[in-house]
């Protein structure tokens, strides 16, 4: 039987709420907020961003990202410098420490949500149901 709207909506905020939850821990253990955590994570794979597309991977105004970016600078996990195409872009990336806490997130979270207990089948179908979803900000990034 095939589950009503209703339940996928109640389904799909229980699997919000939950990733919510445990991101919040993983953020903490590292000293971290969850935003700040959003934001080492948008640098990992793609090397560098402006800030401007890290705004749009956090889905938040561009003037919200320089305090946190302040913040992750202060802390040795972003490095911040002037592009060298226009000089008014700031460009990030990832310093060593940054990118180990990204892999001890990265490391940490399948086992806390249960995702590393999937079969292949069922980690293929999840995959594919959230890259469906995948907003456009995270598309451009990449």
């Amino acid at each position: 039987m095939k589950p009503s709207l209703d339940v996928l909506c109640d389904d799909l905020m229980l699997f919000f709420m939950t990733i919510k939850g445990h991101m919040v821990r993983l953020a903490d253990e590292e000293g971290l907020t969850p935003v700040q955590l959003g934001a080492l994570h948008s640098l990992y794979n793609r090397g560098e961003l402006a800030m401007g597309q890290v705004a749009d991977v956090l889905h938040c105004d561009a003037s919200n990202v320089t305090g946190i970016v302040d913040r992750l600078v202060v802390q040795g996990l972003v490095t911040r410098q002037e592009s060298a195409r226009d000089r008014r872009t700031k460009t990030l990336r990832l310093t060593d420490r940054g990118r180990q806490v990204i892999v001890r997130l990265r490391r940490a979270l399948p086992g806390a949500l249960g995702w590393d207990r999937l079969s292949s089948e069922e980690y293929a179908v999840l995959h594919t149901i959230i890259q469906a979803g995948k907003p456009e900000a995270y598309k451009n990034a990449e």
